[in-house]
């Protein structure tokens, strides 16, 4: 445990948030002067006149200067974060080999196949230094994934990395919603807590918030592919990390990244479907996606913004209930179980509660060395004040 680890994430999120602030402007005027700018060539995109498209350098930047530096300067957190060998170093290289991705994209062009050869290689790349799923969490249980740990775990990366790259359709409308997520990853971060989750959700807010001064409708320059990529994949892999439910089993509750994330993705699916069932290229832009439809309703580009904005907090909010309920309030999954008696060979029924897993039964131990058993008494079932399953 960091003992400083409050006061290290307002430093790593106030500086993010200078540095965002500070070297976007700049970019804009590097990217004016040397041509880098988005041109309204097709009726997909829904500004009128020429924008800078490399301001995700400015996200991508704000969040590892600080990141670095609190490394270096703060000896308890950079020793933590070495302690954890290659999960934090894969992490920082990869982001960092998306954020290329995104940039070469932004300056030359690549196409889907390009894009998805170097995506899959890092999601898979991050799979063997810790970041996989081998069971999902569900209330009441997990899921053992076995073989299909693997493609579940790159399946989840690229996905999200995509999800967050369609939606940037809008002004600010892709750094508004991925922040919204952010700031829900950064609470159970918080809640759990783990440091370098906390550390990171904090720096890439701040960064998020620099940014969108300059993207927030009308915005003077877009975040690009640098930057919806970039946090698509920070999002994706830092909630495999962040929800993950055992130390030797690597369980992840997807529960709550997928709700604080449904914008994204629902938007995603229906993408998918609609392109797939009229035959088109999954890979051809359309003007049928969530914020479009929502346009056509009459509502401004702004309006549509913020109503979606307001959607996403509301997700994020829906996808907190469950990691911040009380004890009573969780999931619970009930179940009846027989504890034997070597006095008498009879069977003692209690019940156990669990809040997303089941409860051992050896906390009734105690109760039931204290309870006389006979024939007539094992056929009751007598509950377990101890445990609170009443």
């Amino acid at each position: 445990m960091i003992p400083s680890l409050l006061k290290t994430s307002v430093a790593a999120f106030i500086l993010a948030l200078m540095i965002a602030a500070l070297l976007t402007p700049n970019l804009r005027r590097f990217a004016e002067a040397r041509g880098l700018l988005d041109q309204p060539k097709d009726s997909r995109r829904m500004h009128r006149r020429a924008v800078p498209r490399i301001g995700g350098l400015g996200v991508v930047a704000a969040f590892y200067a600080p990141l670095v530096g609190l490394l270096v300067y703060e000896p308890e957190l950079g020793r933590y974060f070495y302690s954890k060998g290659w999960l934090g170093f894969s992490f920082l290289l990869g982001g960092l080999a998306i954020a290329a991705l995104g940039l070469y994209d932004d300056l030359r062009g690549a196409n889907a196949y390009q894009k998805f050869a170097v995506q899959f290689g890092v999601a898979a790349l991050l799979y063997p230094c810790g970041y996989r799923i081998e069971q999902i969490s569900l209330p009441g249980g997990a899921l053992e994934l076995g073989i299909l740990a693997f493609p579940v775990t790159v399946v989840w990366i690229v996905g999200i990395i995509n999800a967050i790259n369609l939606i940037d359709g809008l002004d600010g409308l892709a750094g508004g919603v991925a922040l919204c997520a952010v700031l829900t990853n950064l609470v159970v971060a918080a809640a759990q807590p783990h440091p370098i989750g906390t550390l990171c959700m904090a720096t890439l807010a701040g960064a998020l918030l620099g940014f969108l001064f300059y993207n927030f409708n009308p915005a003077s320059i877009f975040l690009g592919d640098t930057g919806s990529l970039f946090l698509g994949y920070v999002l994706a892999a830092s909630s495999i990390r962040t929800h993950h439910k055992s130390t030797t089993v690597i369980s992840v509750s997807l529960l709550v990244p997928m709700v604080a994330l449904a914008l994204p993705i629902t938007d995603t699916l229906l993408a998918m479907g609609r392109r797939a069932i009229a035959g088109r290229s999954m890979f051809r832009g359309d003007r049928e996606h969530i914020h479009h439809r929502l346009l056509r309703l009459g509502l401004s580009h702004r309006q549509v913004v913020l109503v979606l904005y307001g959607a996403s907090f509301v997700f994020g909010g829906a996808a907190l209930m469950p990691c911040l309920a009380p004890p009573s309030g969780g999931f619970v999954a009930s179940a009846t179980s027989g504890v034997a008696s070597k006095r008498s060979g009879c069977v003692v029924a209690t019940s156990s509660c669990a809040r997303w897993s089941m409860t051992s039964l050896s906390r009734c131990d105690v109760l039931n060395r204290s309870m006389t058993c006979s024939p007539q008494r094992s056929r009751l079932r007598r509950p377990c004040p101890r445990i609170g399953c009443g």
